[in-house]
């Protein structure tokens, strides 16, 4: 309730109260002295001495008979809390000019402020006679939001919107129709229209997203999110939305999304490796170590060239691998490339000890891996060396279901038979 008080005030106090620049004209003084009290005013609202600012509003006042100082007065009065001082004010003006709207306009923030909501509703009919805008239609709906006449405080929001398309009149009406009406339909069609048809701000769109939340709408997060990147190209709501997508497991949504913007290649290509897409994984690799030379893209780009030519597999091929692994374990000591490299030349029967010499360099660095144990286990078996290779694979075969170390100590147990 307080949020449409205070939004009420906050349009009430700040917008048009202040006049008498406009009215004041080099020439048309109504005293000899008016401009120098003015800048008097002026001076001590500046510095902070609102009570001489009145005092000095009400000497501009009483010598030029201009109603627009006794506003400005009674605008300091009320944002320095003295309300006594301002319904004085207020009264002193009204009864030179009762129409004037700005003065109902403070004199009705004043009767929020003390909670006579009723009275307030009374000025508010008064001051919509005089001037029905966007403004005075907003104040309205927040009075009768107050008095929780709810259906009445939405027909005066709906006008204001219908006026201005304000965003805040909008979030306004979005919560009476969502939080007091449960007409929840008609608040998310507000949202999505004007989100689309207007702007996507963040204070809508976000809106819309808590409402999508509630309702546990992925599809209307995401696409929320979509446009909010749109407009603003922050990497955050890109990585909402892949993360939903991945999260309701629609990986090539994933995959679309971030073809079709520049948001993340790296998390493009994780998405294509766990999908087994090693050919567009190769594409993204390639380009990555192009733009960055970083070594570890190279090392990548080894195992996705192997990866995705598994099938059709020459000695060009292969070369052409082991040509891209050698430069990365000259410069990385990382298990991965080490053991892919080392288990590429054992299985291969290209440099069978040289593999098992690599594969040792990985198992220093992560000794109880199972794939760097079955790598060195084969290599042993290639070296037909397989009472020790049995020995290294019966550590851990009755944990595993890897079908390939499954295979290799098959093949194990049959040489030592033979």
């Amino acid at each position: 309730m307080s949020r449409y008080l205070l939004s009420a005030i906050i349009i009430i106090l700040f917008t048009g109260c202040m006049h008498f620049n406009q009215n004041v004209q080099i020439g048309k003084k109504s005293f000899e002295q008016e401009d120098f009290y003015i800048m008097k005013a002026l001076e001590h609202q500046h510095m902070g001495e609102y009570d001489q600012a009145i005092e000095t509003y009400n000497t501009l006042y009483e010598k030029s008979s201009k109603t627009n100082y006794l506003i400005e007065a009674a605008k300091i009065s009320f944002l320095t809390n003295n309300n006594a001082k301002t319904s004085l004010l207020i009264q002193k003006a009204l009864e030179v000019e009762p129409t004037n709207s700005d003065l109902l306009r403070i004199k009705i923030a004043l009767l929020m402020k003390e909670n006579k909501v009723i009275e307030a509703s009374k000025d508010i009919e008064k001051l919509l006679q005089i001037e029905k805008n966007s403004r005075n239609l907003t104040i309205a709906g927040a009075i009768f939001f107050q008095l929780k006449s709810y259906e009445l405080s939405l027909k005066y929001f709906q006008s204001a919107y219908k006026e201005s398309l304000d965003e805040n009149v909008l979030l306004n009406m979005v919560d009476v129709l969502y939080s007091y009406l449960d007409r929840k339909d008609e608040a998310v069609a507000y949202l999505e229209t004007h989100t689309r048809m207007q702007t996507c701000s963040r204070k809508a769109c976000l809106k819309l997203v808590e409402i999508y939340g509630r309702e546990q709408n992925i599809d209307g997060i995401i696409s929320v999110y979509k446009r909010m990147y749109a407009r603003f190209n922050e990497d955050e709501f890109a990585k909402k939305v892949v993360e939903l997508l991945l999260y309701k497991k629609d990986k090539q949504g994933a995959i679309d999304f971030l073809s079709s913007t520049s948001y993340d290649q790296r998390m493009l290509l994780d998405i294509y490796v766990s999908s087994s897409d090693f050919d567009n994984a190769y594409k993204i690799a390639s380009q990555l170590y192009e733009d960055g030379q970083d070594i570890n893209d190279l090392g990548r780009l080894a195992i996705y060239e192997y990866e995705k030519n598994k099938n059709k597999l020459n000695k060009k091929i292969l070369n052409s691998v082991a040509k891209k692994f050698e430069k990365v374990v000259q410069v990385l000591e990382e298990p991965l490339y080490l053991n892919y490299y080392g288990y590429l030349l054992i299985d291969h029967d290209i440099n069978i000890q040289k593999g098992i010499d690599l594969v040792q360099r990985a198992l220093k660095k992560e000794p109880n891996s199972i794939f760097y144990l079955d790598s060195l286990a084969w290599g042993l078996y290639k070296q037909r060396k397989c009472f020790e290779a049995k020995e290294i694979l019966d550590r851990f075969i009755d944990t595993t279901q890897e079908e390939e170390v499954l295979m290799h100590y098959k093949k194990i147990k049959e040489c030592l038979q033979q």
